[in-house]
């Protein structure tokens, strides 16, 4: 299915704090929305927007089982009320059949779907309803994010066991007081992955325009680490369409 199918992936708490803030600021918290986390890892920003949007359903999509598999777990532990609300999905995004939902959610995963930046974002905006919202966390264009992208590349091509015991070693150093070694272990194969876009002007201005998808704010993502790509938080709507 992809690279990721066998992977697990849990967001820093702090992140998914700050994604629900976004989306909060630009949702109406009491309607019955439909919302589509895209890349939901093991269901942190789900289970955070469940809490803060009490008429919303909420579709974790993933491509890795292990973690559809640890998300299904926690919503196992839920109220009833509120497990039934929430469904997490395995699935690759860009072969999905089409839906139509409220919202959709994306924290650190669009620079990592392979293929073109155009037909995601045409595949996007088709998910969404007229007047729907797009959130996501991107890493953006700047030199520190194209310097990391080519260093990714090129530790990609000389992997091995020795280095990945460097980068752990690096990961206790800088991390040590809010990640135990599981974790840091779990995000080790993803310093070997460049990304496949950066949101740039092209994108903002452009390729998202195109698909009926047109920007309303750009929020900061503090970023927790070095070894991570610079991210900001991309709000878009799609367009309203007029009656002929």
């Amino acid at each position: 299915m992809s690279e990721f199918a066998n992977k697990t992936c849990s967001a820093p708490a702090e992140r998914s704090a700050r994604m629900r803030e976004i989306v909060l600021g630009h949702v109406t918290r009491d309607r019955a929305l439909e919302v589509l986390d895209l890349g939901c890892g093991t269901g942190s920003l789900v289970f955070l927007l469940a809490d803060s949007l009490p008429a919303a359903t909420m579709t974790g999509l993933d491509v890795s089982a292990p973690n559809i598999r640890k998300a299904e777990e926690q919503r196992a532990r839920l109220d009833a009320a509120k497990a039934a609300r929430i469904r997490f999905e395995r699935a690759d995004y860009l072969a999905r059949a089409a839906s139509a939902v409220d919202v959709i959610v994306s924290d650190g995963v669009l620079h990592l779907i392979p293929g073109d930046t155009q037909a995601l974002f045409l595949k996007l905006a088709a998910d969404l309803r007229a007047g729907g919202m797009l959130v996501v966390a991107m890493p953006y264009d700047c030199a520190y994010n194209y310097a990391f992208a080519m260093l990714r590349r090129a530790m990609r091509l000389v992997r091995s066991r020795a280095l990945d015991s460097v980068i752990l070693r690096i990961g206790r150093i800088l991390h040590r007081r809010e990640m135990d070694d599981e974790g840091l272990r779990e995000r080790i194969p993803y310093m070997y992955i460049p990304p496949q876009r950066l949101a740039g002007r092209g994108l903002r201005e452009n390729i998202a325009p195109a698909a009926g998808l047109h920007l309303v704010a750009r929020h900061p993502m503090p970023s927790v680490s070095l070894s991570q790509l610079k991210h900001e938080v991309l709000v878009f709507r799609k367009t309203v369409e007029k009656a002929a």
